[in-house]
Formats: C-alpha cells, sequence, structure tokens
C-alpha cells in the first residue's frame, strides 16, 4: 500500500515515502498580485515553500498564510502544502498518516480527514503531533514535549495508546517574536523565522538588508545576550506546564522525556530541559527532531495497516474454514 508520512508544521513542511528519506521545505503558502513581466514565462498566483518565501522576501503586496494559527488549522494553505509535499515526493499515496496539536477538536480532525480524502484521493490516518517521535524512536510508553514554531504539544502515551496531554500556544514564535522586536529596535530591519533559524543556530551566519543606502547585517552575537534570557524564560514556561501534566503519574511512564521538534535544537534549550527534569526522568532527543514526527507517522501508520491486513486476513481463513467444515458435513448427509 502507497503511504506518505506528512508532518504540516507552522513553519516547516516534512514528508516521506518510505520512512526514511524525507522532503523539507517552508510551510509558507504566498498569494501574491499579477507581476508586470515574468521573465520565465508563466504567471503564477500561488507559492508554495522556498518560492514563497523568496517572494515574501522581496515582494510587497503578497500575502503569506502558514498551515496553523494559534493551534488552529487554516485547511487552505494546509492542503496547498500537502499537495506540493505530493508532488516533491513524487507520490500518489492512498494513505496520508499525518499529526494535529494534541487539543485538536474531533471536528477538526474529521474535517481533515475529509479534505484529505476529496482533495488528495487519500485515506487520512491523524495522531497527536508528538505521538510521531515516540513511535520514531521506538517508545510506545513515555512522554514527549513536542516544540513546534507555533505550539508546544504535550503527550503522554501507555502501550501507544493516549492518557493525558496539552497544546501549548507558547512556540519558537513567542522567542523569535521578542528577538525580532530586539533586532528592530536596535538596527531598524525585520528578519524572517527562517533567517533567525539560521542566525541562533549557525556561528557564522549573517542576516543583512539595504536600508537607507546603506548594508545592515547582524550576527548571532548581536542577539546572544538577549536570546539567552529570552529562552531561559520560554522554557520555563514549557517546563511548569509539563510538569502539572505529570504530576501523578507512575514513575514507569515517565522513566525517559523526549523533547522533540525545532526549539529543542535551539541553543541552551536541552540543557535547560535536563537541568529542570534531573530529578524527573532522563532527558533524550531523536537523532533528527525536525524529521522524527513524519518518519514516525509513516511508521505507526504501517503498523496499523499491517495489523488490519493481518486480521482481516485472519477472518477470512476463519470464515473458509466454516464454510469448508459446512460443506464436508453437506457431503456426509
Amino acid at each position: 500500500m502507497n503511504l506518505v508520512g506528512l508532518d504540516i508544521g507552522t513553519n516547516y513542511t516534512k514528508a516521506t515515502k518510505d520512512g526514511k528519506n524525507v522532503t523539507i521545505f517552508p510551510s509558507i503558502v504566498a498569494y501574491g498580485e499579477e507581476k508586470d513581466w515574468s521573465l520565465k514565462g508563466e504567471g503564477k498566483e500561488v507559492y508554495v515553500g522556498e518560492e514563497a518565501l523568496a517572494i515574501i522576501q522581496s515582494l510587497e503586496n503578497v500575502e503569506a498564510m502558514r498551515p496553523l494559527h494559534e493551534g488552529r488549522l487554516m485547511h487552505q494553505s494546509y492542503l496547498e502544502l500537502a499537495k506540493h509535499a505530493l508532488r516533491v515526493l513524487n507520490a500518489t499515496p492512498e494513505v496520508v498518516a499525518t499529526g494535529l496539536p494534541v487539543k485538536s477538536s474531533k471536528k477538526e480532525r474529521e474535517e481533515l480527514a475529509k479534505d484529505i480524502s476529496e482533495q488528495l484521493d487519500a485515506r487520512a490516518l491523524i495522531f497527536p503531533e508528538p505521538a510521531g517521535t515516540l513511535a520514531y524512536m521506538g517508545i510506545d510508553t513515555g512522554v514527549c514535549v513536542d516544540i513546534g514554531f507555533g505550539t508546544t504539544d504535550i503527550v503522554v502515551l501507555s502501550h501507544m495508546e493516549y492518557l493525558r496531554g496539552d497544546t501549548l500556544l507558547v512556540g519558537v514564535d513567542w522567542l523569535y517574536e521578542n528577538i525580532e522586536v530586539i533586532i528592530r529596535n536596535n538596527v531598524g530591519i525585520s528578519v524572517t523565522p527562517e533567517e533567525l533559524t539560521k542566525l541562533l543556530t549557525t556561528p557564522d551566519y549573517e542576516v543583512g538588508r539595504i536600508r537607507g543606502g546603506k548594508r545592515i547585517t547582524i550576527s548571532q552575537k548581536d542577539v546572544s545576550t538577549e536570546y539567552d534570557k529570552l529562552m531561559r524564560s520560554w522554557v520555563e514556561r514549557i517546563v511548569s506546564r509539563t510538569k502539572l501534566i505529570l504530576e501523578g503519574l507512575s514513575t514507569a511512564i515517565v522513566d525517559k522525556l523526549v523533547i522533540t521538534g525545532g526549539g529543542s535544537l535551539l541553543p541552551g534549550v536541552y540543557e535547560e530541559f535536563e537541568k529542570s527534569f534531573e530529578d524527573v526522568a532522563k532527558v533524550i532527543r531523536p537523532d533528527d527532531p525536525i524529521t522524527s514526527n513524519a518518519k514516525g507517522y509513516y511508521t505507526l501508520a504501517k503498523i496499523l495497516l499491517e495489523e488490519k491486513e493481518g486480521e482481516e486476513a485472519a477472518e477470512t481463513k476463519e470464515v473458509d474454514k466454516k464454510e469448508d467444515k459446512k460443506k464436508r458435513k453437506v457431503k456426509k448427509e
């Protein structure tokens, strides 16, 4: 059965058709005005991914949309990103395995499943977002804190059954918005979330703009002091909520605490979590927190589908046995 694992996050879309190789692009859909000239001989009204990112960085009068806003699904942009992911993968899946925030409503999940069925011609399997990482890591009982761009999702599973969880409207965007304000006040330029990610994680990376006839650039060292203060405050909020979720749980369930998502890769975040939970559990992180959910959705879906196929085969075999038994009985009579 053709299967795709699809993780459409607020900032990046990740997709895989084999559970190993993952395509990644920015979760941006841009709707722009028709241009006077098109040197490539084609006109577009909708731009997706890297192309959309380039458009919003260089043009005005462009409406940019992301797939999630304050933890809520924006269906139009979500589906544009899903279609683009399938084009990049060159895939026509029968099943799309994806995730939504832990506190998404049943109605949201049903509507998304319907949209995927109608517009992608595929069956949808929808999981709570952090469950993908736990599946990818082979953990069926445990806790995962998924620090995404727009939200932070916490899930507690026992033998791959949901116990409890929460969605916090405190993602990387809170941190970035505060840093962006500082940059704008200090040097008078605005930066995109994608640029901020590179700025914070790549020591030699610079962000530059032309302003007032001058070249203005900033580097990691220009924001490091402010970043450290904001990051600690931000992590403390996530840690406090996570500890409330864990209160009263068996230590067997909270043996390991997994942190994942792009936020877990930001400087100092993993270390702050380690310190905060040193008396609770061992904090671990997948080898690639960016792609682990997409790979995990693929893994989960494959397991579920294989189990269902096995059950159906067993039922068919049982029916055949009964039919065969009836035939033998008729012959004897």
